[in-house]
């Protein structure tokens, strides 16, 4: 638990009469507000890569904390270990683009589905890739997403025909509910060196158009600096992975309690992404690539690309770029990855989540036989039934701030898992200059024009906590209230400058990263809002090109009053609702404490 210490409060910016009283400034002259981290520790023997050292500073303390060791494995082909020039991705979405291309979606039944060996290569890599569906032919075709010339994908590699055949379905393992395909390989695609690092979507397609799902692939080059990272999410799109009637979530059942109980407690990536799964891709991650790439097409900084489950597995890649770029949805991560983003951002990475419920459940990975990526994702969410032995209790795959981690995701994040099922909007409070400039938006009085972003909160949600075990000077950029069946909740979007002087900004919301560009899978937010989270997002991204933004990027720290007292002061269009959502009873009842009554147990680090 962090120490007490007495702040002198003052009042934050312009929010008016009512609103601007209530918000106060926490000083920072005495120690540490309630429920806030200790100093972040400074790591100490990590690998050196980016001119990344840490601060100096005397707020510092010693530390054995390091860089977990990356995975080895097999040397990459001498075309995986080029670097670009600055600027290239700017000159690829140069050129001409796909117009009639969309991203396919599996809301109807899809005739051929499939899945590859990886979910991520590089330049050299050969992806094998497995169809299932009705007796034709068809082409396979790899589109790279960006912004070329004002289409969202460039056809960068095409099969020729190939001979498609309905596969059975996956056996179900008794205990685990594991479905894992073992089907014939249809065609191996070849990684050469006309495919640019980047997003890729690999697509069925036969004489009548689109014939199912893509299938997400990220390239990768290992050797690059670019300034920005995006992580693909591809843990939390497997747990929701609905192929097959099972996922992390639930499996068959008359009822909630026992489609929960039945859900599969290892979820294998060697099977078609559908459902809810399929939609984590393309309204949480891909719209973000999208924007990444609008944004170094105008000139901003150049992005590589990677996975969640690279950064389990190489994590010194953190130490090569400025900044990280999470999605709309990053809930499931491993223990390696925890840490390794925690170092770098210890040594002054800037880590950008562009959507909400982050940081949420443990898991563990696995390898199935002969696969050449670990392909099983392992979430228990209870300690009985996982046969982790009890010395091992760390790999437990319960929640981060559940015993024994006690992580409360606030540390990282600024703030927590607030509310499902959600409809709302924003209002902007104390967003710093920086952040607004050029968006013709104004943070401060409700009588502000431009000062709310209406049905820009949407799915899940996140929250300042004032018990939670929040960093120092965390800045609440915009806030609103929903209500619903426990009371009115408060939900946000954060920014604070850890002591490394990395800059971090949470969005709070998992439609922020769908409502960058349309219509989400709830609610279609306005186009002043799209265009409102654009701008927003260009600045964040553009700012954090630059390693420790925060030390030219300061954040003021504040709190917000309860819910229902910041709920008399909100303009309507920042007030929503949540519902009860699909949440299971262990997400239920932490997410009702870390908002409630947060005990001690749960609190930080």
């Amino acid at each position: 638990m962090a120490r007490q210490g007495r702040r002198d409060p003052r009042l934050v910016g312009a929010l008016g009469a009512g609103l601007g009283a209530i918000l106060l400034l926490v000083a920072a002259a005495g120690g540490c507000s309630r429920g806030s981290t200790p100093p972040e520790p400074a790591p100490s023997g990590y690998p050196s890569a980016g001119g990344l050292r840490p601060v100096a500073s005397a707020a510092w303390q010693p530390t054995s904390a390091r860089m977990p060791a990356d995975v080895p494995r097999a040397p990459a082909a001498s075309c995986a270990r080029l670097t670009h020039p600055d600027g290239w991705v700017r000159a690829e979405d140069a050129q001409p683009g796909d117009p009639g291309f969309t991203v396919p979606t599996d809301d109807r039944a899809p005739q051929v589905v499939g899945y590859a060996d990886r979910r991520s290569a590089a330049c050299g890599d050969s992806v094998t890739v497995y169809l299932s569906g009705p007796h034709s032919t068809l082409d396979l075709e790899a589109y790279r997403v960006g912004a070329y010339q004002n289409a969202q994908a460039r056809l960068v590699w095409r099969s020729g025909q190939l001979r498609v055949a309905p596969r059975p379905m996956p056996a179900l393992q008794p205990t685990t509910h594991l479905r894992e395909a073992d089907w014939p390989a249809t065609v191996s695609v070849p990684v050469s060196a006309d495919w640019p690092p980047g997003f890729y979507l690999l697509v069925p397609r036969s004489a009548g158009g689109v014939a199912g799902p893509a299938i997400p692939l990220v390239v990768r080059d290992d050797a690059d600096r670019e300034p920005v990272l995006f992580a693909a999410s591809t843990l939390t799109w497997n747990a929701y992975n609905e192929f097959g009637d099972y996922s992390l979530y639930h499996g068959p059942g008359g009822n909630a309690a026992a489609r929960f109980g039945s859900r599969a407690t290892v979820a294998s990536f060697r099977r078609p992404l559908m459902g809810s799964g399929y939609r984590q891709l393309t309204f949480m991650d891909v719209t973000v690539v999208r924007e990444l790439e609008q944004i170094a097409a105008a000139g901003g900084p150049d992005v590589a690309y990677s996975t969640d489950v690279d950064l389990d597995q190489r994590p010194s890649q953190l130490l090569s770029h400025a900044e990280i770029v999470f999605g709309g949805h990053s809930e499931y991560w491993t223990r390696r990855e925890y840490d390794a983003v925690a170092v770098a951002r210890n040594v002054g990475v800037n880590l950008a989540f562009l959507g909400a419920n982050n940081l949420w459940w443990h898991t563990r990975l696995d390898s199935g036989p002969g696969s050449v990526q670990p392909d099983r994702e392992i979430v228990y969410r209870a300690v009985a039934g996982d046969p982790t032995p009890s010395s091992r209790s760390g790999d437990l795959t319960l929640l981060w701030s559940q015993w024994p981690e006690h992580r409360d995701a606030s540390s990282m994040l600024g703030q927590s898992h607030a509310a499902i099922g959600v409809h709302g909007g924003y209002q902007l409070l104390g967003a710093p200059s920086w952040l607004l400039a050029g968006t013709g938006l104004t943070a401060g009085t409700v009588q502000a024009p431009g000062s709310t972003l209406p049905m820009a909160v949407g799915n899940e949600a996140d929250g300042y906590n004032p018990l939670g075990a929040n960093p120092r000077d965390l800045t609440v950029v915009a806030a609103g209230v929903l209500g619903g069946v426990r009371g009115p909740v408060t939900v946000s979007a954060g920014y604070y400058v850890a002591r490394s002087g990395a800059g971090v900004f949470a969005a709070g919301s998992t439609d922020w990263s769908c409502g960058l560009w349309g219509p989400c899978a709830d609610q279609q937010a306005p186009d002043t809002t799209s265009t409102a989270l654009r701008a927003l997002t260009r600045n964040i991204v553009t700012a954090f090109a630059q390693a420790r933004a925060g030390l030219t990027h300061p954040s003021v720290p504040g709190v917000v009053p309860p819910p229902a007292s910041l709920l008399t002061h909100l303009d309507p269009a920042a007030v929503g609702r949540y519902g009860a959502g699909s949440e299971s009873a262990e997400e239920g009842a932490v997410s009702r404490k870390v908002h409630g009554t947060l005990p001690l147990a749960v609190r930080g680090q």
